[in-house]
């Protein structure tokens, strides 16, 4: 059996799997845009080991011009093993899956203020995030923040494990606008 090995692309650490994992996301949401529950399945794979490897993250939308914040999906690796392995086996059965997992019940529920209501350019107020990082159980949060269409924002919450290299964060922020698309 030929043994696979990895390239590493640019110095950057990006492994072709990597690469090929993400770019096959947007096809995925083409694919099943009519699956309720895509954007949760689109965190999923962004949360995983096999991807980012996050503890916890949660992505929301946050319109300023009507001051507030919806929770949209929620990822805990403790609550992976409620799924089957591959998510797109059959994804219409994900959200049955999911239905006991906690942090992702809570995040799918949440409704608050927005935390970018009180400036005028509607950017995301770094200290709101942590404080609600915080709130959210999570340790060390972080987050990335995009423009998306209505003047609203995206907002990824998360908690990173050790394995999250620096080029990886960079990759992570271009690529959970994939997640606005659900």
């Amino acid at each position: 059996m030929k043994k696979r090995t990895e390239k590493t692309f640019g110095g950057n650490g990006y492994h072709q799997h990597d690469l090929t994992q993400f770019f096959s996301l947007p096809h995925k949401i083409l694919r099943y845009h009519e699956v309720d529950g895509l954007a949760q399945m689109i965190l999923h794979e962004l949360g995983h080991n096999k991807s980012f490897g996050l503890n916890k993250a949660g992505y929301f939308v946050d319109n300023p011009d009507f001051n507030c914040l919806r929770g949209v999906a929620g990822f805990s690796c403790d609550e992976c093993s409620r799924h089957k392995n591959d998510l797109w086996e059959t994804p219409n059965s994900f959200l049955d899956d999911m239905k006991e997992a906690e942090f992702h019940q809570k995040l799918a529920n949440f409704y608050h203020n927005s935390v970018s209501h009180k400036n005028k350019n509607h950017d995301v107020e770094e200290d709101a995030v942590y404080e609600l990082g915080k709130a959210l159980g999570m340790i060390k949060p972080e987050f990335v923040a995009w423009k998306i269409k209505h003047g609203n924002n995206g907002l990824l919450l998360f908690e990173a494990t050790d394995q999250l290299a620096h080029h990886h964060r960079d990759l992570l922020h271009n690529v959970v606008p994939l997640l606005s698309l659900c």
